[in-house]
């Protein structure tokens, strides 16, 4: 630990009426940027099997994955879900071209939906687009 740290010292005058002029030391540390790798750093990842459970992200119960209940991944949340899904999102930023040809938009939850009408769904990312360019 000690070797990381840089020692800067800096010289102060320090005056007042009554008293003589003196010399005072401050120390200051400062921390290098490195990195020291540790002897483990290889990573390994969990086996995956069929047998696992996933939370719902909206009722928040465990689901087998070989069930099939869990419907969509939320692109902003991060979560599974199988309730409170809200939709695909219709704005341009959301489609995205598959190898096929085909084109694949994103899913959200009711909570990660900036607006929803009877005609089209829109994220928040895509709503505060569309809002700031006053295209709704």
């Amino acid at each position: 630990m000690i070797n990381n740290l840089v020692c800067l010292v800096i010289k102060t005058k320090t005056m007042t009426c009554c008293q003589r002029q003196t010399e005072r030391k401050i120390k200051q540390y400062r921390r290098r940027n490195s990195v020291y790798p540790t002897e483990n750093s290889g990573y390994s990842a969990p086996p995956f099997s069929a047998d696992d459970k996933m939370e719902c992200g909206g009722c928040h119960e465990y689901f087998d994955l070989g069930s099939n209940e869990l419907k969509i991944h939320c692109n902003l949340c991060n979560q599974f879900f199988h309730c409170k899904i809200a939709g695909n999102c219709s704005g341009e930023s959301c489609r995205i071209r598959t190898r096929d040809g085909k084109f694949h938009r994103a899913s959200y939850c009711y909570d990660c939906v900036g607006l929803i009408t009877d005609k089209k769904i829109l994220c928040k990312d895509c709503f505060t687009e569309k809002h700031l360019q006053n295209d709704l």
